[in-house]
This record gives structure tokens, sequence and C-alpha cells, in this order.
């Protein structure tokens, strides 16, 4: 009966400390895996940040082409100067040409378009926006063509798509300081949005390879209390419906502010994550992989140890029954 008692107790001792050696293994493990993670991320944000970065610089210098290029100018004014607007307008010579000038730039934008000084849209490369209101302070972000590169825009829910928007409107002038009208570029944001676009979702392959899937995504205000993408999340259906988003990093980023933290995500995800506020245009570009993740191999290592030590648990414990057992048949004979 004592051999009994000093292999349960051995046993016990035996599972107790295995879980405490798993438990200590996990946390130590932990750590640097964390901040590799962030390290990781870090490099990526820096990465994707710098693609943005080109990409308005490009973007850019085509609407320094275009504000200075004399056939747009000239054919801008004809319609700017007009006495009367027509939708028939639309189908002018004047109009196809320059919609054929502004075609060999139309692949960052959804639309240009042609304001009056009172916001009056009289020619668009979107057909359906003609003779539309177009707000020159509230929505679309009116500048000059030096204030482009560092001005941040305005972010918006579009009223006729529904769909976020980033408009910029630059003067188009007939002498010095005196303005006929407005070049309204809308930026295709799903351009935008493809920089930061992450690898395809990783495989099994992938994840014995040790790397740890990230997602990148761009968030902006629609509202002084809502937030969401700027752009539908690749592959995702036609019939993408955008969804408020809120989490401790969005919010925190959308405040102006850059950071490493650990929190939940939108979906309430434990997640590990770094973010940064691109004030060019009002958004937070932020880098996150699930906590789940990032320390599979320290939660593998600590099991391993928790498994060894329950097996010796139970070795131990079956050793002494068997000793116990063998005692009392040879009492017994």
């Amino acid at each position: 009966m004592k051999n009994r008692t000093f292999w349960i107790k051995l046993s016990v001792a035996t599972l107790a400390s295995s879980s405490v050696i798993s438990l200590v293994t996990y946390l130590v493990a932990a750590v640097p895996l964390g901040a590799q993670a962030l390290t990781n991320q870090q490099a990526i944000l820096n990465e994707k940040q710098g693609r943005i970065a080109q990409w308005w610089k490009e973007e850019v210098n085509t609407i320094s082409k275009d504000l200075q290029n004399p056939k747009l100018v000239e054919r801008s004014l004809t319609i700017l100067q007009a006495k009367r607007h027509s939708r028939a307008d639309i189908y002018s010579a004047n109009s196809l040409a320059l919609e054929a000038i502004l075609a060999s730039h139309a692949q960052n934008r959804n639309s240009a378009s042609l304001l009056t000084k009172g916001g009056i849209v009289v020619f668009s490369t979107d057909h359906d926006k003609f003779a539309a209101y177009q707000p020159l302070k509230n929505t679309t972000t009116s500048l000059d063509l030096e204030e482009l590169p560092s001005t941040p825009l305005n972010f918006f829910t579009n009223s006729i798509s529904g769909l976020p928007a980033i408009s910029v409107a630059l003067p188009i002038y007939t002498g010095p300081q005196k303005k006929a009208g407005f070049l309204a570029i809308d930026l295709n944001l799903r351009k935008l949005n493809d920089q930061i676009a992450d690898p395809a979702p990783t495989t099994k392959k992938t994840h014995q390879d040790g790397s740890i899937p990230v997602k990148s995504y761009l968030v902006a205000r629609t509202s002084l209390d809502q937030a969401t993408y700027i752009a539908p999340p690749a592959q995702s259906p036609p019939d993408y419906k955008f969804k408020p988003l809120d989490s401790e990093g969005i919010r925190k980023a959308l405040d102006g502010n850059s950071n490493q933290e650990f929190y939940l995500n939108s979906e309430g995800v434990p997640v590990i994550g770094v973010y940064q506020y691109l004030p060019n245009f009002r958004t937070a570009l932020l880098v996150e992989s699930r906590q789940k993740d990032v320390y599979t191999s320290a939660r593998l290592m600590a099991l391993q140890i928790f498994e060894v030590g329950a097996l010796l648990s139970l070795l131990s414990l079956a050793m002494g029954f068997l000793v116990d057992r063998r005692q009392d048949q040879t009492i017994g004979s």
C-alpha cells in the first residue's frame, strides 16, 4: 500500500511539474516569437508604405503632365468658357478629343471631369456625371498643383456609387490667377489598394517553411464614428458590401498614431499588429498576424513537453499498481 502511495504521488508530481515546465517553456519561447513577428510586420509595412508613396508620386506626375498639356488645356477651356452646355456636348468632336487625351492616364482614375467654378460637371469621362454637382469643399479636395504631393485629401462616400472615394480638383487658368474652372480627378482606390496586396493565402507547405500569414489593409473614416476599407479586398465578389470596421489598432491609427500592439481585430480575433497613419489620404495602413499563428511553434513545444510529462505520469501510476499487485500476490502465496 505504501508503494502504491509513492507511485501515485510520483505520478501527480510528474504531471504537475510537466505542466509548469510546459507553461514556462511557452511563455519564454513566445517572447522572441512576438518580437520577431513585430519586426517582420514593420518591414512589410515600410515596404508597402514605400510602394504607396511611389504610386502617388507617379500619379501626381501624370496629373502635372495633363495640366501642362497645351492641347488638353485648350480643349478644356473651350468647354469651360462655352456660354451653354447640353448633354449633346458629350459626343462633340472637342469632348471626344479630350477624352482621348485623358485616356492615356486613365489607369489610376475612375474618371476625369471638368467642373465650373460653382462645381457643376460640364465634361466627364464618366458620362453619367454630366450636369451633376460636385462640391469643391466638403468632399472633393480643391487645391493647386504644387500642393498636391503633400496636402491631406478628403476621403468620403460617393453619393452616387455609394463607394469610398477620393477626388481632387485642380484649377485651369485663363490667365494669371484667373480660374476658368477645375480638372477633377476621381482616384481609383482599387489601384491604391493594390499597392499593399499580400501574397496569395499560405499553404501547408509555406507553414512548414516557418512563414507566418499576415493581413495588410488600408482603412479610412467615412464619418466621425465609422471606418471601412478604402476598396473591396482582393478576390471579393462584385457585389461586395462595405461593413464598418473597428479595433483598437484602427482607432489609434486613424487618430494619427503609429505603433506596434497586441489587440483584438475587427472580428474579435487576438492579433499582433503594426499600424501607420498616412496623412496624404487620411487613411491608416495596418499589418496584422493572428497570435494563434505567431505562437504556433511555442505552443507545439509546450504541448510536446506536457505530453511527455503526462505519459511519464501514466507510466508511474501503472508502475505503482503493478508493483502493488505483485506484492499482494506474494503475500497471498
